[in-house]
């Protein structure tokens, strides 16, 4: 097996296993301009579960074989492996992204404003992160609504560099998020990370209580590629050069989230095709 180049898209396209369809139901969410996960929600790929406690020492990287995960077959040469086409539509306009899950994990409190520190946070998957984390964003993933007391979340980790004790904000409004919204972490705080890449995440902390607590958790994600419904039921299919061939590595955890235009209702669906060099 070869690395997939332009002499060979098609000869790839042909060998890849068949299209296989993802379908999705609606999920909440705050409404225009807001990040809907597809993570724990019902159709094919299952719903998935929340990811481990952030105190539980171990599990925080998500696989292949972890339920909600887009299924693929490995290639035999890790990294040959290419996402050849996206397919995608929806009831409502937006912009769906397809990432692997690298790390992720769950139950920070927003009612505490104490650090809550990570257990054995570990580091991102070896091979998933090519880049050595640089190409790697943090998100805050909602698994249970907060309340609506305006506050500063603080995210604190190492980030692409290798520098310890570096820190990301979000600025949680005076409204509560949704469960199953997604928001990204941007560098800010006492000690603002260099770049946006991260590799590892070692505390949360809320700068003051959400009135009603709620639980929330980091997902470490790698973006793979992204397209737009643009209408209503008028979405988009994504070639193999318009998905600019990203590396989909084995084992990788391919999941999607939604920027919604409105909140969503009816399904999610489309197509990935995801092949080897040949």
């Amino acid at each position: 097996m070869g690395a997939i180049t332009d002499a060979n898209i098609i000869s790839s396209i042909r060998a890849a296993p068949s299209l296989r369809n993802w379908l999705k139901a609606a999920s909440n969410n705050e409404g225009a301009g807001t990040f809907s996960s597809q993570w724990k929600v019902a159709g094919n790929p299952p719903a998935g579960a929340n990811p481990p406690l952030f105190s539980a020492g171990s599990g925080y990287v998500p696989t292949e074989a972890t339920t909600g995960a887009y299924p693929f077959n490995n290639a035999a040469v890790d990294g040959d492996n290419r996402l050849l086409k996206f397919d995608v539509t929806a009831a409502l306009a937006g912009l769906m992204i397809v990432y692997d899950r690298l790390w992720a994990c769950s139950g920070f409190g927003t009612v505490i404003t104490t650090l809550q520190s990570v257990t054995t946070p570990g580091t991102l998957p070896t091979g998933r992160d090519p880049d050595n984390g640089l190409d790697v964003e943090p998100w805050l993933e909602v698994y249970t609504a907060p309340g609506a007391t305006a506050a500063t979340w603080t995210l604190t980790g190492t980030d692409a560099l290798g520098n310890t004790g570096r820190t990301w904000t979000y600025a949680h409004p005076a409204n509560a998020e949704t469960v199953g919204q997604m928001v990204p972490f941007t560098p800010g705080g006492g000690s603002p990370a260099a770049v946006l890449g991260i590799r590892q995440v070692t505390g949360f902390q809320c700068s003051g209580t959400s009135g009603t607590a709620g639980d929330v958790g980091v997902t470490l994600l790698r973006r793979l590629t992204q397209g737009g419904v643009v209408a209503p039921s008028i979405g988009d299919t994504l070639d193999a050069l318009r998905t600019g061939l990203p590396k989909v590595f084995n084992d990788a955890c391919v999941a999607m989230m939604m920027q919604c235009t409105t909140n969503p209702n009816g399904v999610f669906m489309g197509q990935l095709l995801i092949g080897e060099g040949v």
